[in-house]
């Protein structure tokens, strides 16, 4: 023991020794037990303040705070920091009115690399879990996008028999691409990741915008029973060269061959592990261009779906130099060429696709009754398992608690700066308020209860290093955040054992 802050004679480390030995070459002994408390203490004095939060009022067991001199307004787009780690992050949506009220959500702030939880709300008997509780489902908050919905019924006191003990939707939905011209395409969230449904004819948008749909054979994956991974969705401008070609995933690339010396037609050259896969001739410097002119597409057979865009490049210009050619590219579209099947009666873990149509995924337990009992982890699909307490005591007047959650892991620098696309739960404002001088937020992925600890990883090679931005907007430092359910659920932070 010892002084730590104000507090005299600390216990701040305690061993208990179940026994000790003394041996001919060596004593040994069993520690059955191990306390330990930080000596740096954190100051919760009444009135000490931690960004916008102050310290209200402090009892022997409770402390309350406010934001007592410090005003929060929420406008789109802020990244708001409200105490230590914890964040209140606003949505991008387009329109904010009393029908759309603006969206927000509180995160906390986790760059330290391992395995997380992403865990929903606990229950204790039989319950329904979505976007709003769980933080693990697929969920867009500039858009409102994200439909997974997964209900549990217990019967006999502690399982969920099948086939309808756990019972699991989810629904494709319209959404923007990035580089908004394209048009639209199908969303659809899938055991808690976001995938792509197929693309969507529109008839708001220009028949000759819709190149990715107009260029496939079968645009709706979906209907052929099986969904891509989105690998990349960006409006972003950056200037590639005939010496830095554009760096895609799965192991293509992107490049320029040559240009005209108009500086009208450009040759591409796409590879897959350094071999050439396909070849085109754009023309996006001509006079009055086409969407077709701007874009390079890249389409193959995908399991079922034939001849499906996988990659696209929209060219804004091109440039033939003394030295070197170069064009700005401000928009890329990828799917991954790997499809994840969803053909009625595939088995996930515990879970079976049950149904499946154009726009709508439906599953359940089917041959797979699931026993709700102390201190369990069970694999339910994919990334999403259940967790049971270890409570001491279960009866009617305790019944057995239990959550939702997916794991996420944190590999190293690289991680923290490129974060996954999973958005949080969120809340709502009913109006829009006049902009604050607070940080424009940047891609934010939801981790919550971390598991274990993982040594930091040297950082890779960012993709795109050959790729230089012809501008930049304004950035900050990308962050994996912990979502809490504003008014909607409460979430604790806990490491497991």
């Amino acid at each position: 023991k010892k002084d730590v802050g104000d507090s005299k004679d600390l216990v701040i480390i305690a061993a208990h020794f179940k026994n000790a030995f003394r041996g001919a070459d060596q004593n040994l002994a069993t520690i059955d037990g191990i306390w330990q408390i930080s000596e740096v203490p954190t100051e919760v004095k009444v009135d000490t303040e931690y960004d916008k939060m102050r310290i209200a009022t402090v009892t022997s067991d409770t402390i309350t705070m406010d934001n007592k001199d410090n005003t929060v307004t929420l406008s789109k787009n802020k990244d708001i920091s409200l105490m230590g780690d914890v964040k209140i992050i606003t949505s991008d949506q387009d329109v904010v009115d009393d029908a759309n009220p603006l969206r927000y959500y509180i995160a906390k702030v986790v760059t330290e690399p391992g395995t997380y939880e992403l865990r929903g709300a606990v229950a204790d008997g039989d319950f329904t879990w979505n976007a709003q509780n769980f933080a693990g489902f697929y969920y867009d908050i500039d858009d409102d996008l994200g439909t997974e919905t997964l209900t549990t019924t217990i019967t006999e006191g502690n399982k969920l028999q099948e086939p309808n003990g756990v019972t699991y939707t989810t629904t494709a939905q319209k959404n923007d691409f990035d580089f908004e011209d394209w048009g639209y395409y199908n969303v659809i969230g899938f055991q808690a990741s976001k995938y792509f449904a197929g693309y969507l004819n529109d008839e708001n948008v220009p028949d000759e915008n819709e190149i990715l749909f107009r260029e496939s054979d079968d645009e709706n994956s979906l209907s052929d029973e099986q969904l891509e991974a989105i690998l990349m969705d960006d409006d972003t401008e950056m200037t590639v060269t005939s010496g830095t070609p554009l760096k895609l995933e799965e192991g293509y690339e992107l490049s320029i061959k040559s240009i005209d010396i108009d500086g009208n037609k450009v040759y591409l050259e796409l590879t897959k592990d350094g071999s050439v896969v396909d070849s085109k001739v754009i023309s996006p410097s001509k006079d009055n261009p086409t969407m077709a002119d701007k874009t390079y597409y890249y389409k193959k057979d995908v399991g079922d779906s034939k001849d499906l865009v996988i990659i696209a490049a929209h060219f804004k210009n091109a440039f033939r130099g003394a030295d070197q050619n170069l064009a700005t590219i401000d928009g890329i579209w990828q799917i991954s060429e790997v499809p994840t099947e969803v053909k009625a009666d595939t088995e996930y873990d515990k879970m079976r696709i049950a149904t499946v149509t154009s726009d709508t995924i439906t599953m359940d337990n089917k041959d797979n009754t699931v026993t709700l009992s102390k201190n369990k982890d069970i694999s339910l699909m994919g990334d999403v398992k259940i967790k049971t307490s270890d409570q001491d005591v279960v009866d009617d007047a305790n019944p057995l608690r239990y959550y939702l959650y997916k794991e996420v892991t944190l590999e190293g620098a690289e991680a923290a700066e490129q974060p996954a696309p999973v958005e949080p739960a969120k809340a709502e404002v009913t109006e829009e308020a006049a902009p604050v001088e607070e940080a424009a937020p940047a891609p934010v992925t939801v981790a919550e209860n971390k598991t274990t600890e993982a040594a930091p990883a040297a950082a890779e090679e960012k993709k795109n290093e050959t790729a230089e931005p012809a501008k930049t907007e304004p950035g900050f430092e990308s962050i994996f955040a912990i979502t809490g359910l504003l008014a909607v659920a409460y979430l604790v932070l806990g490491r497991r054992e």
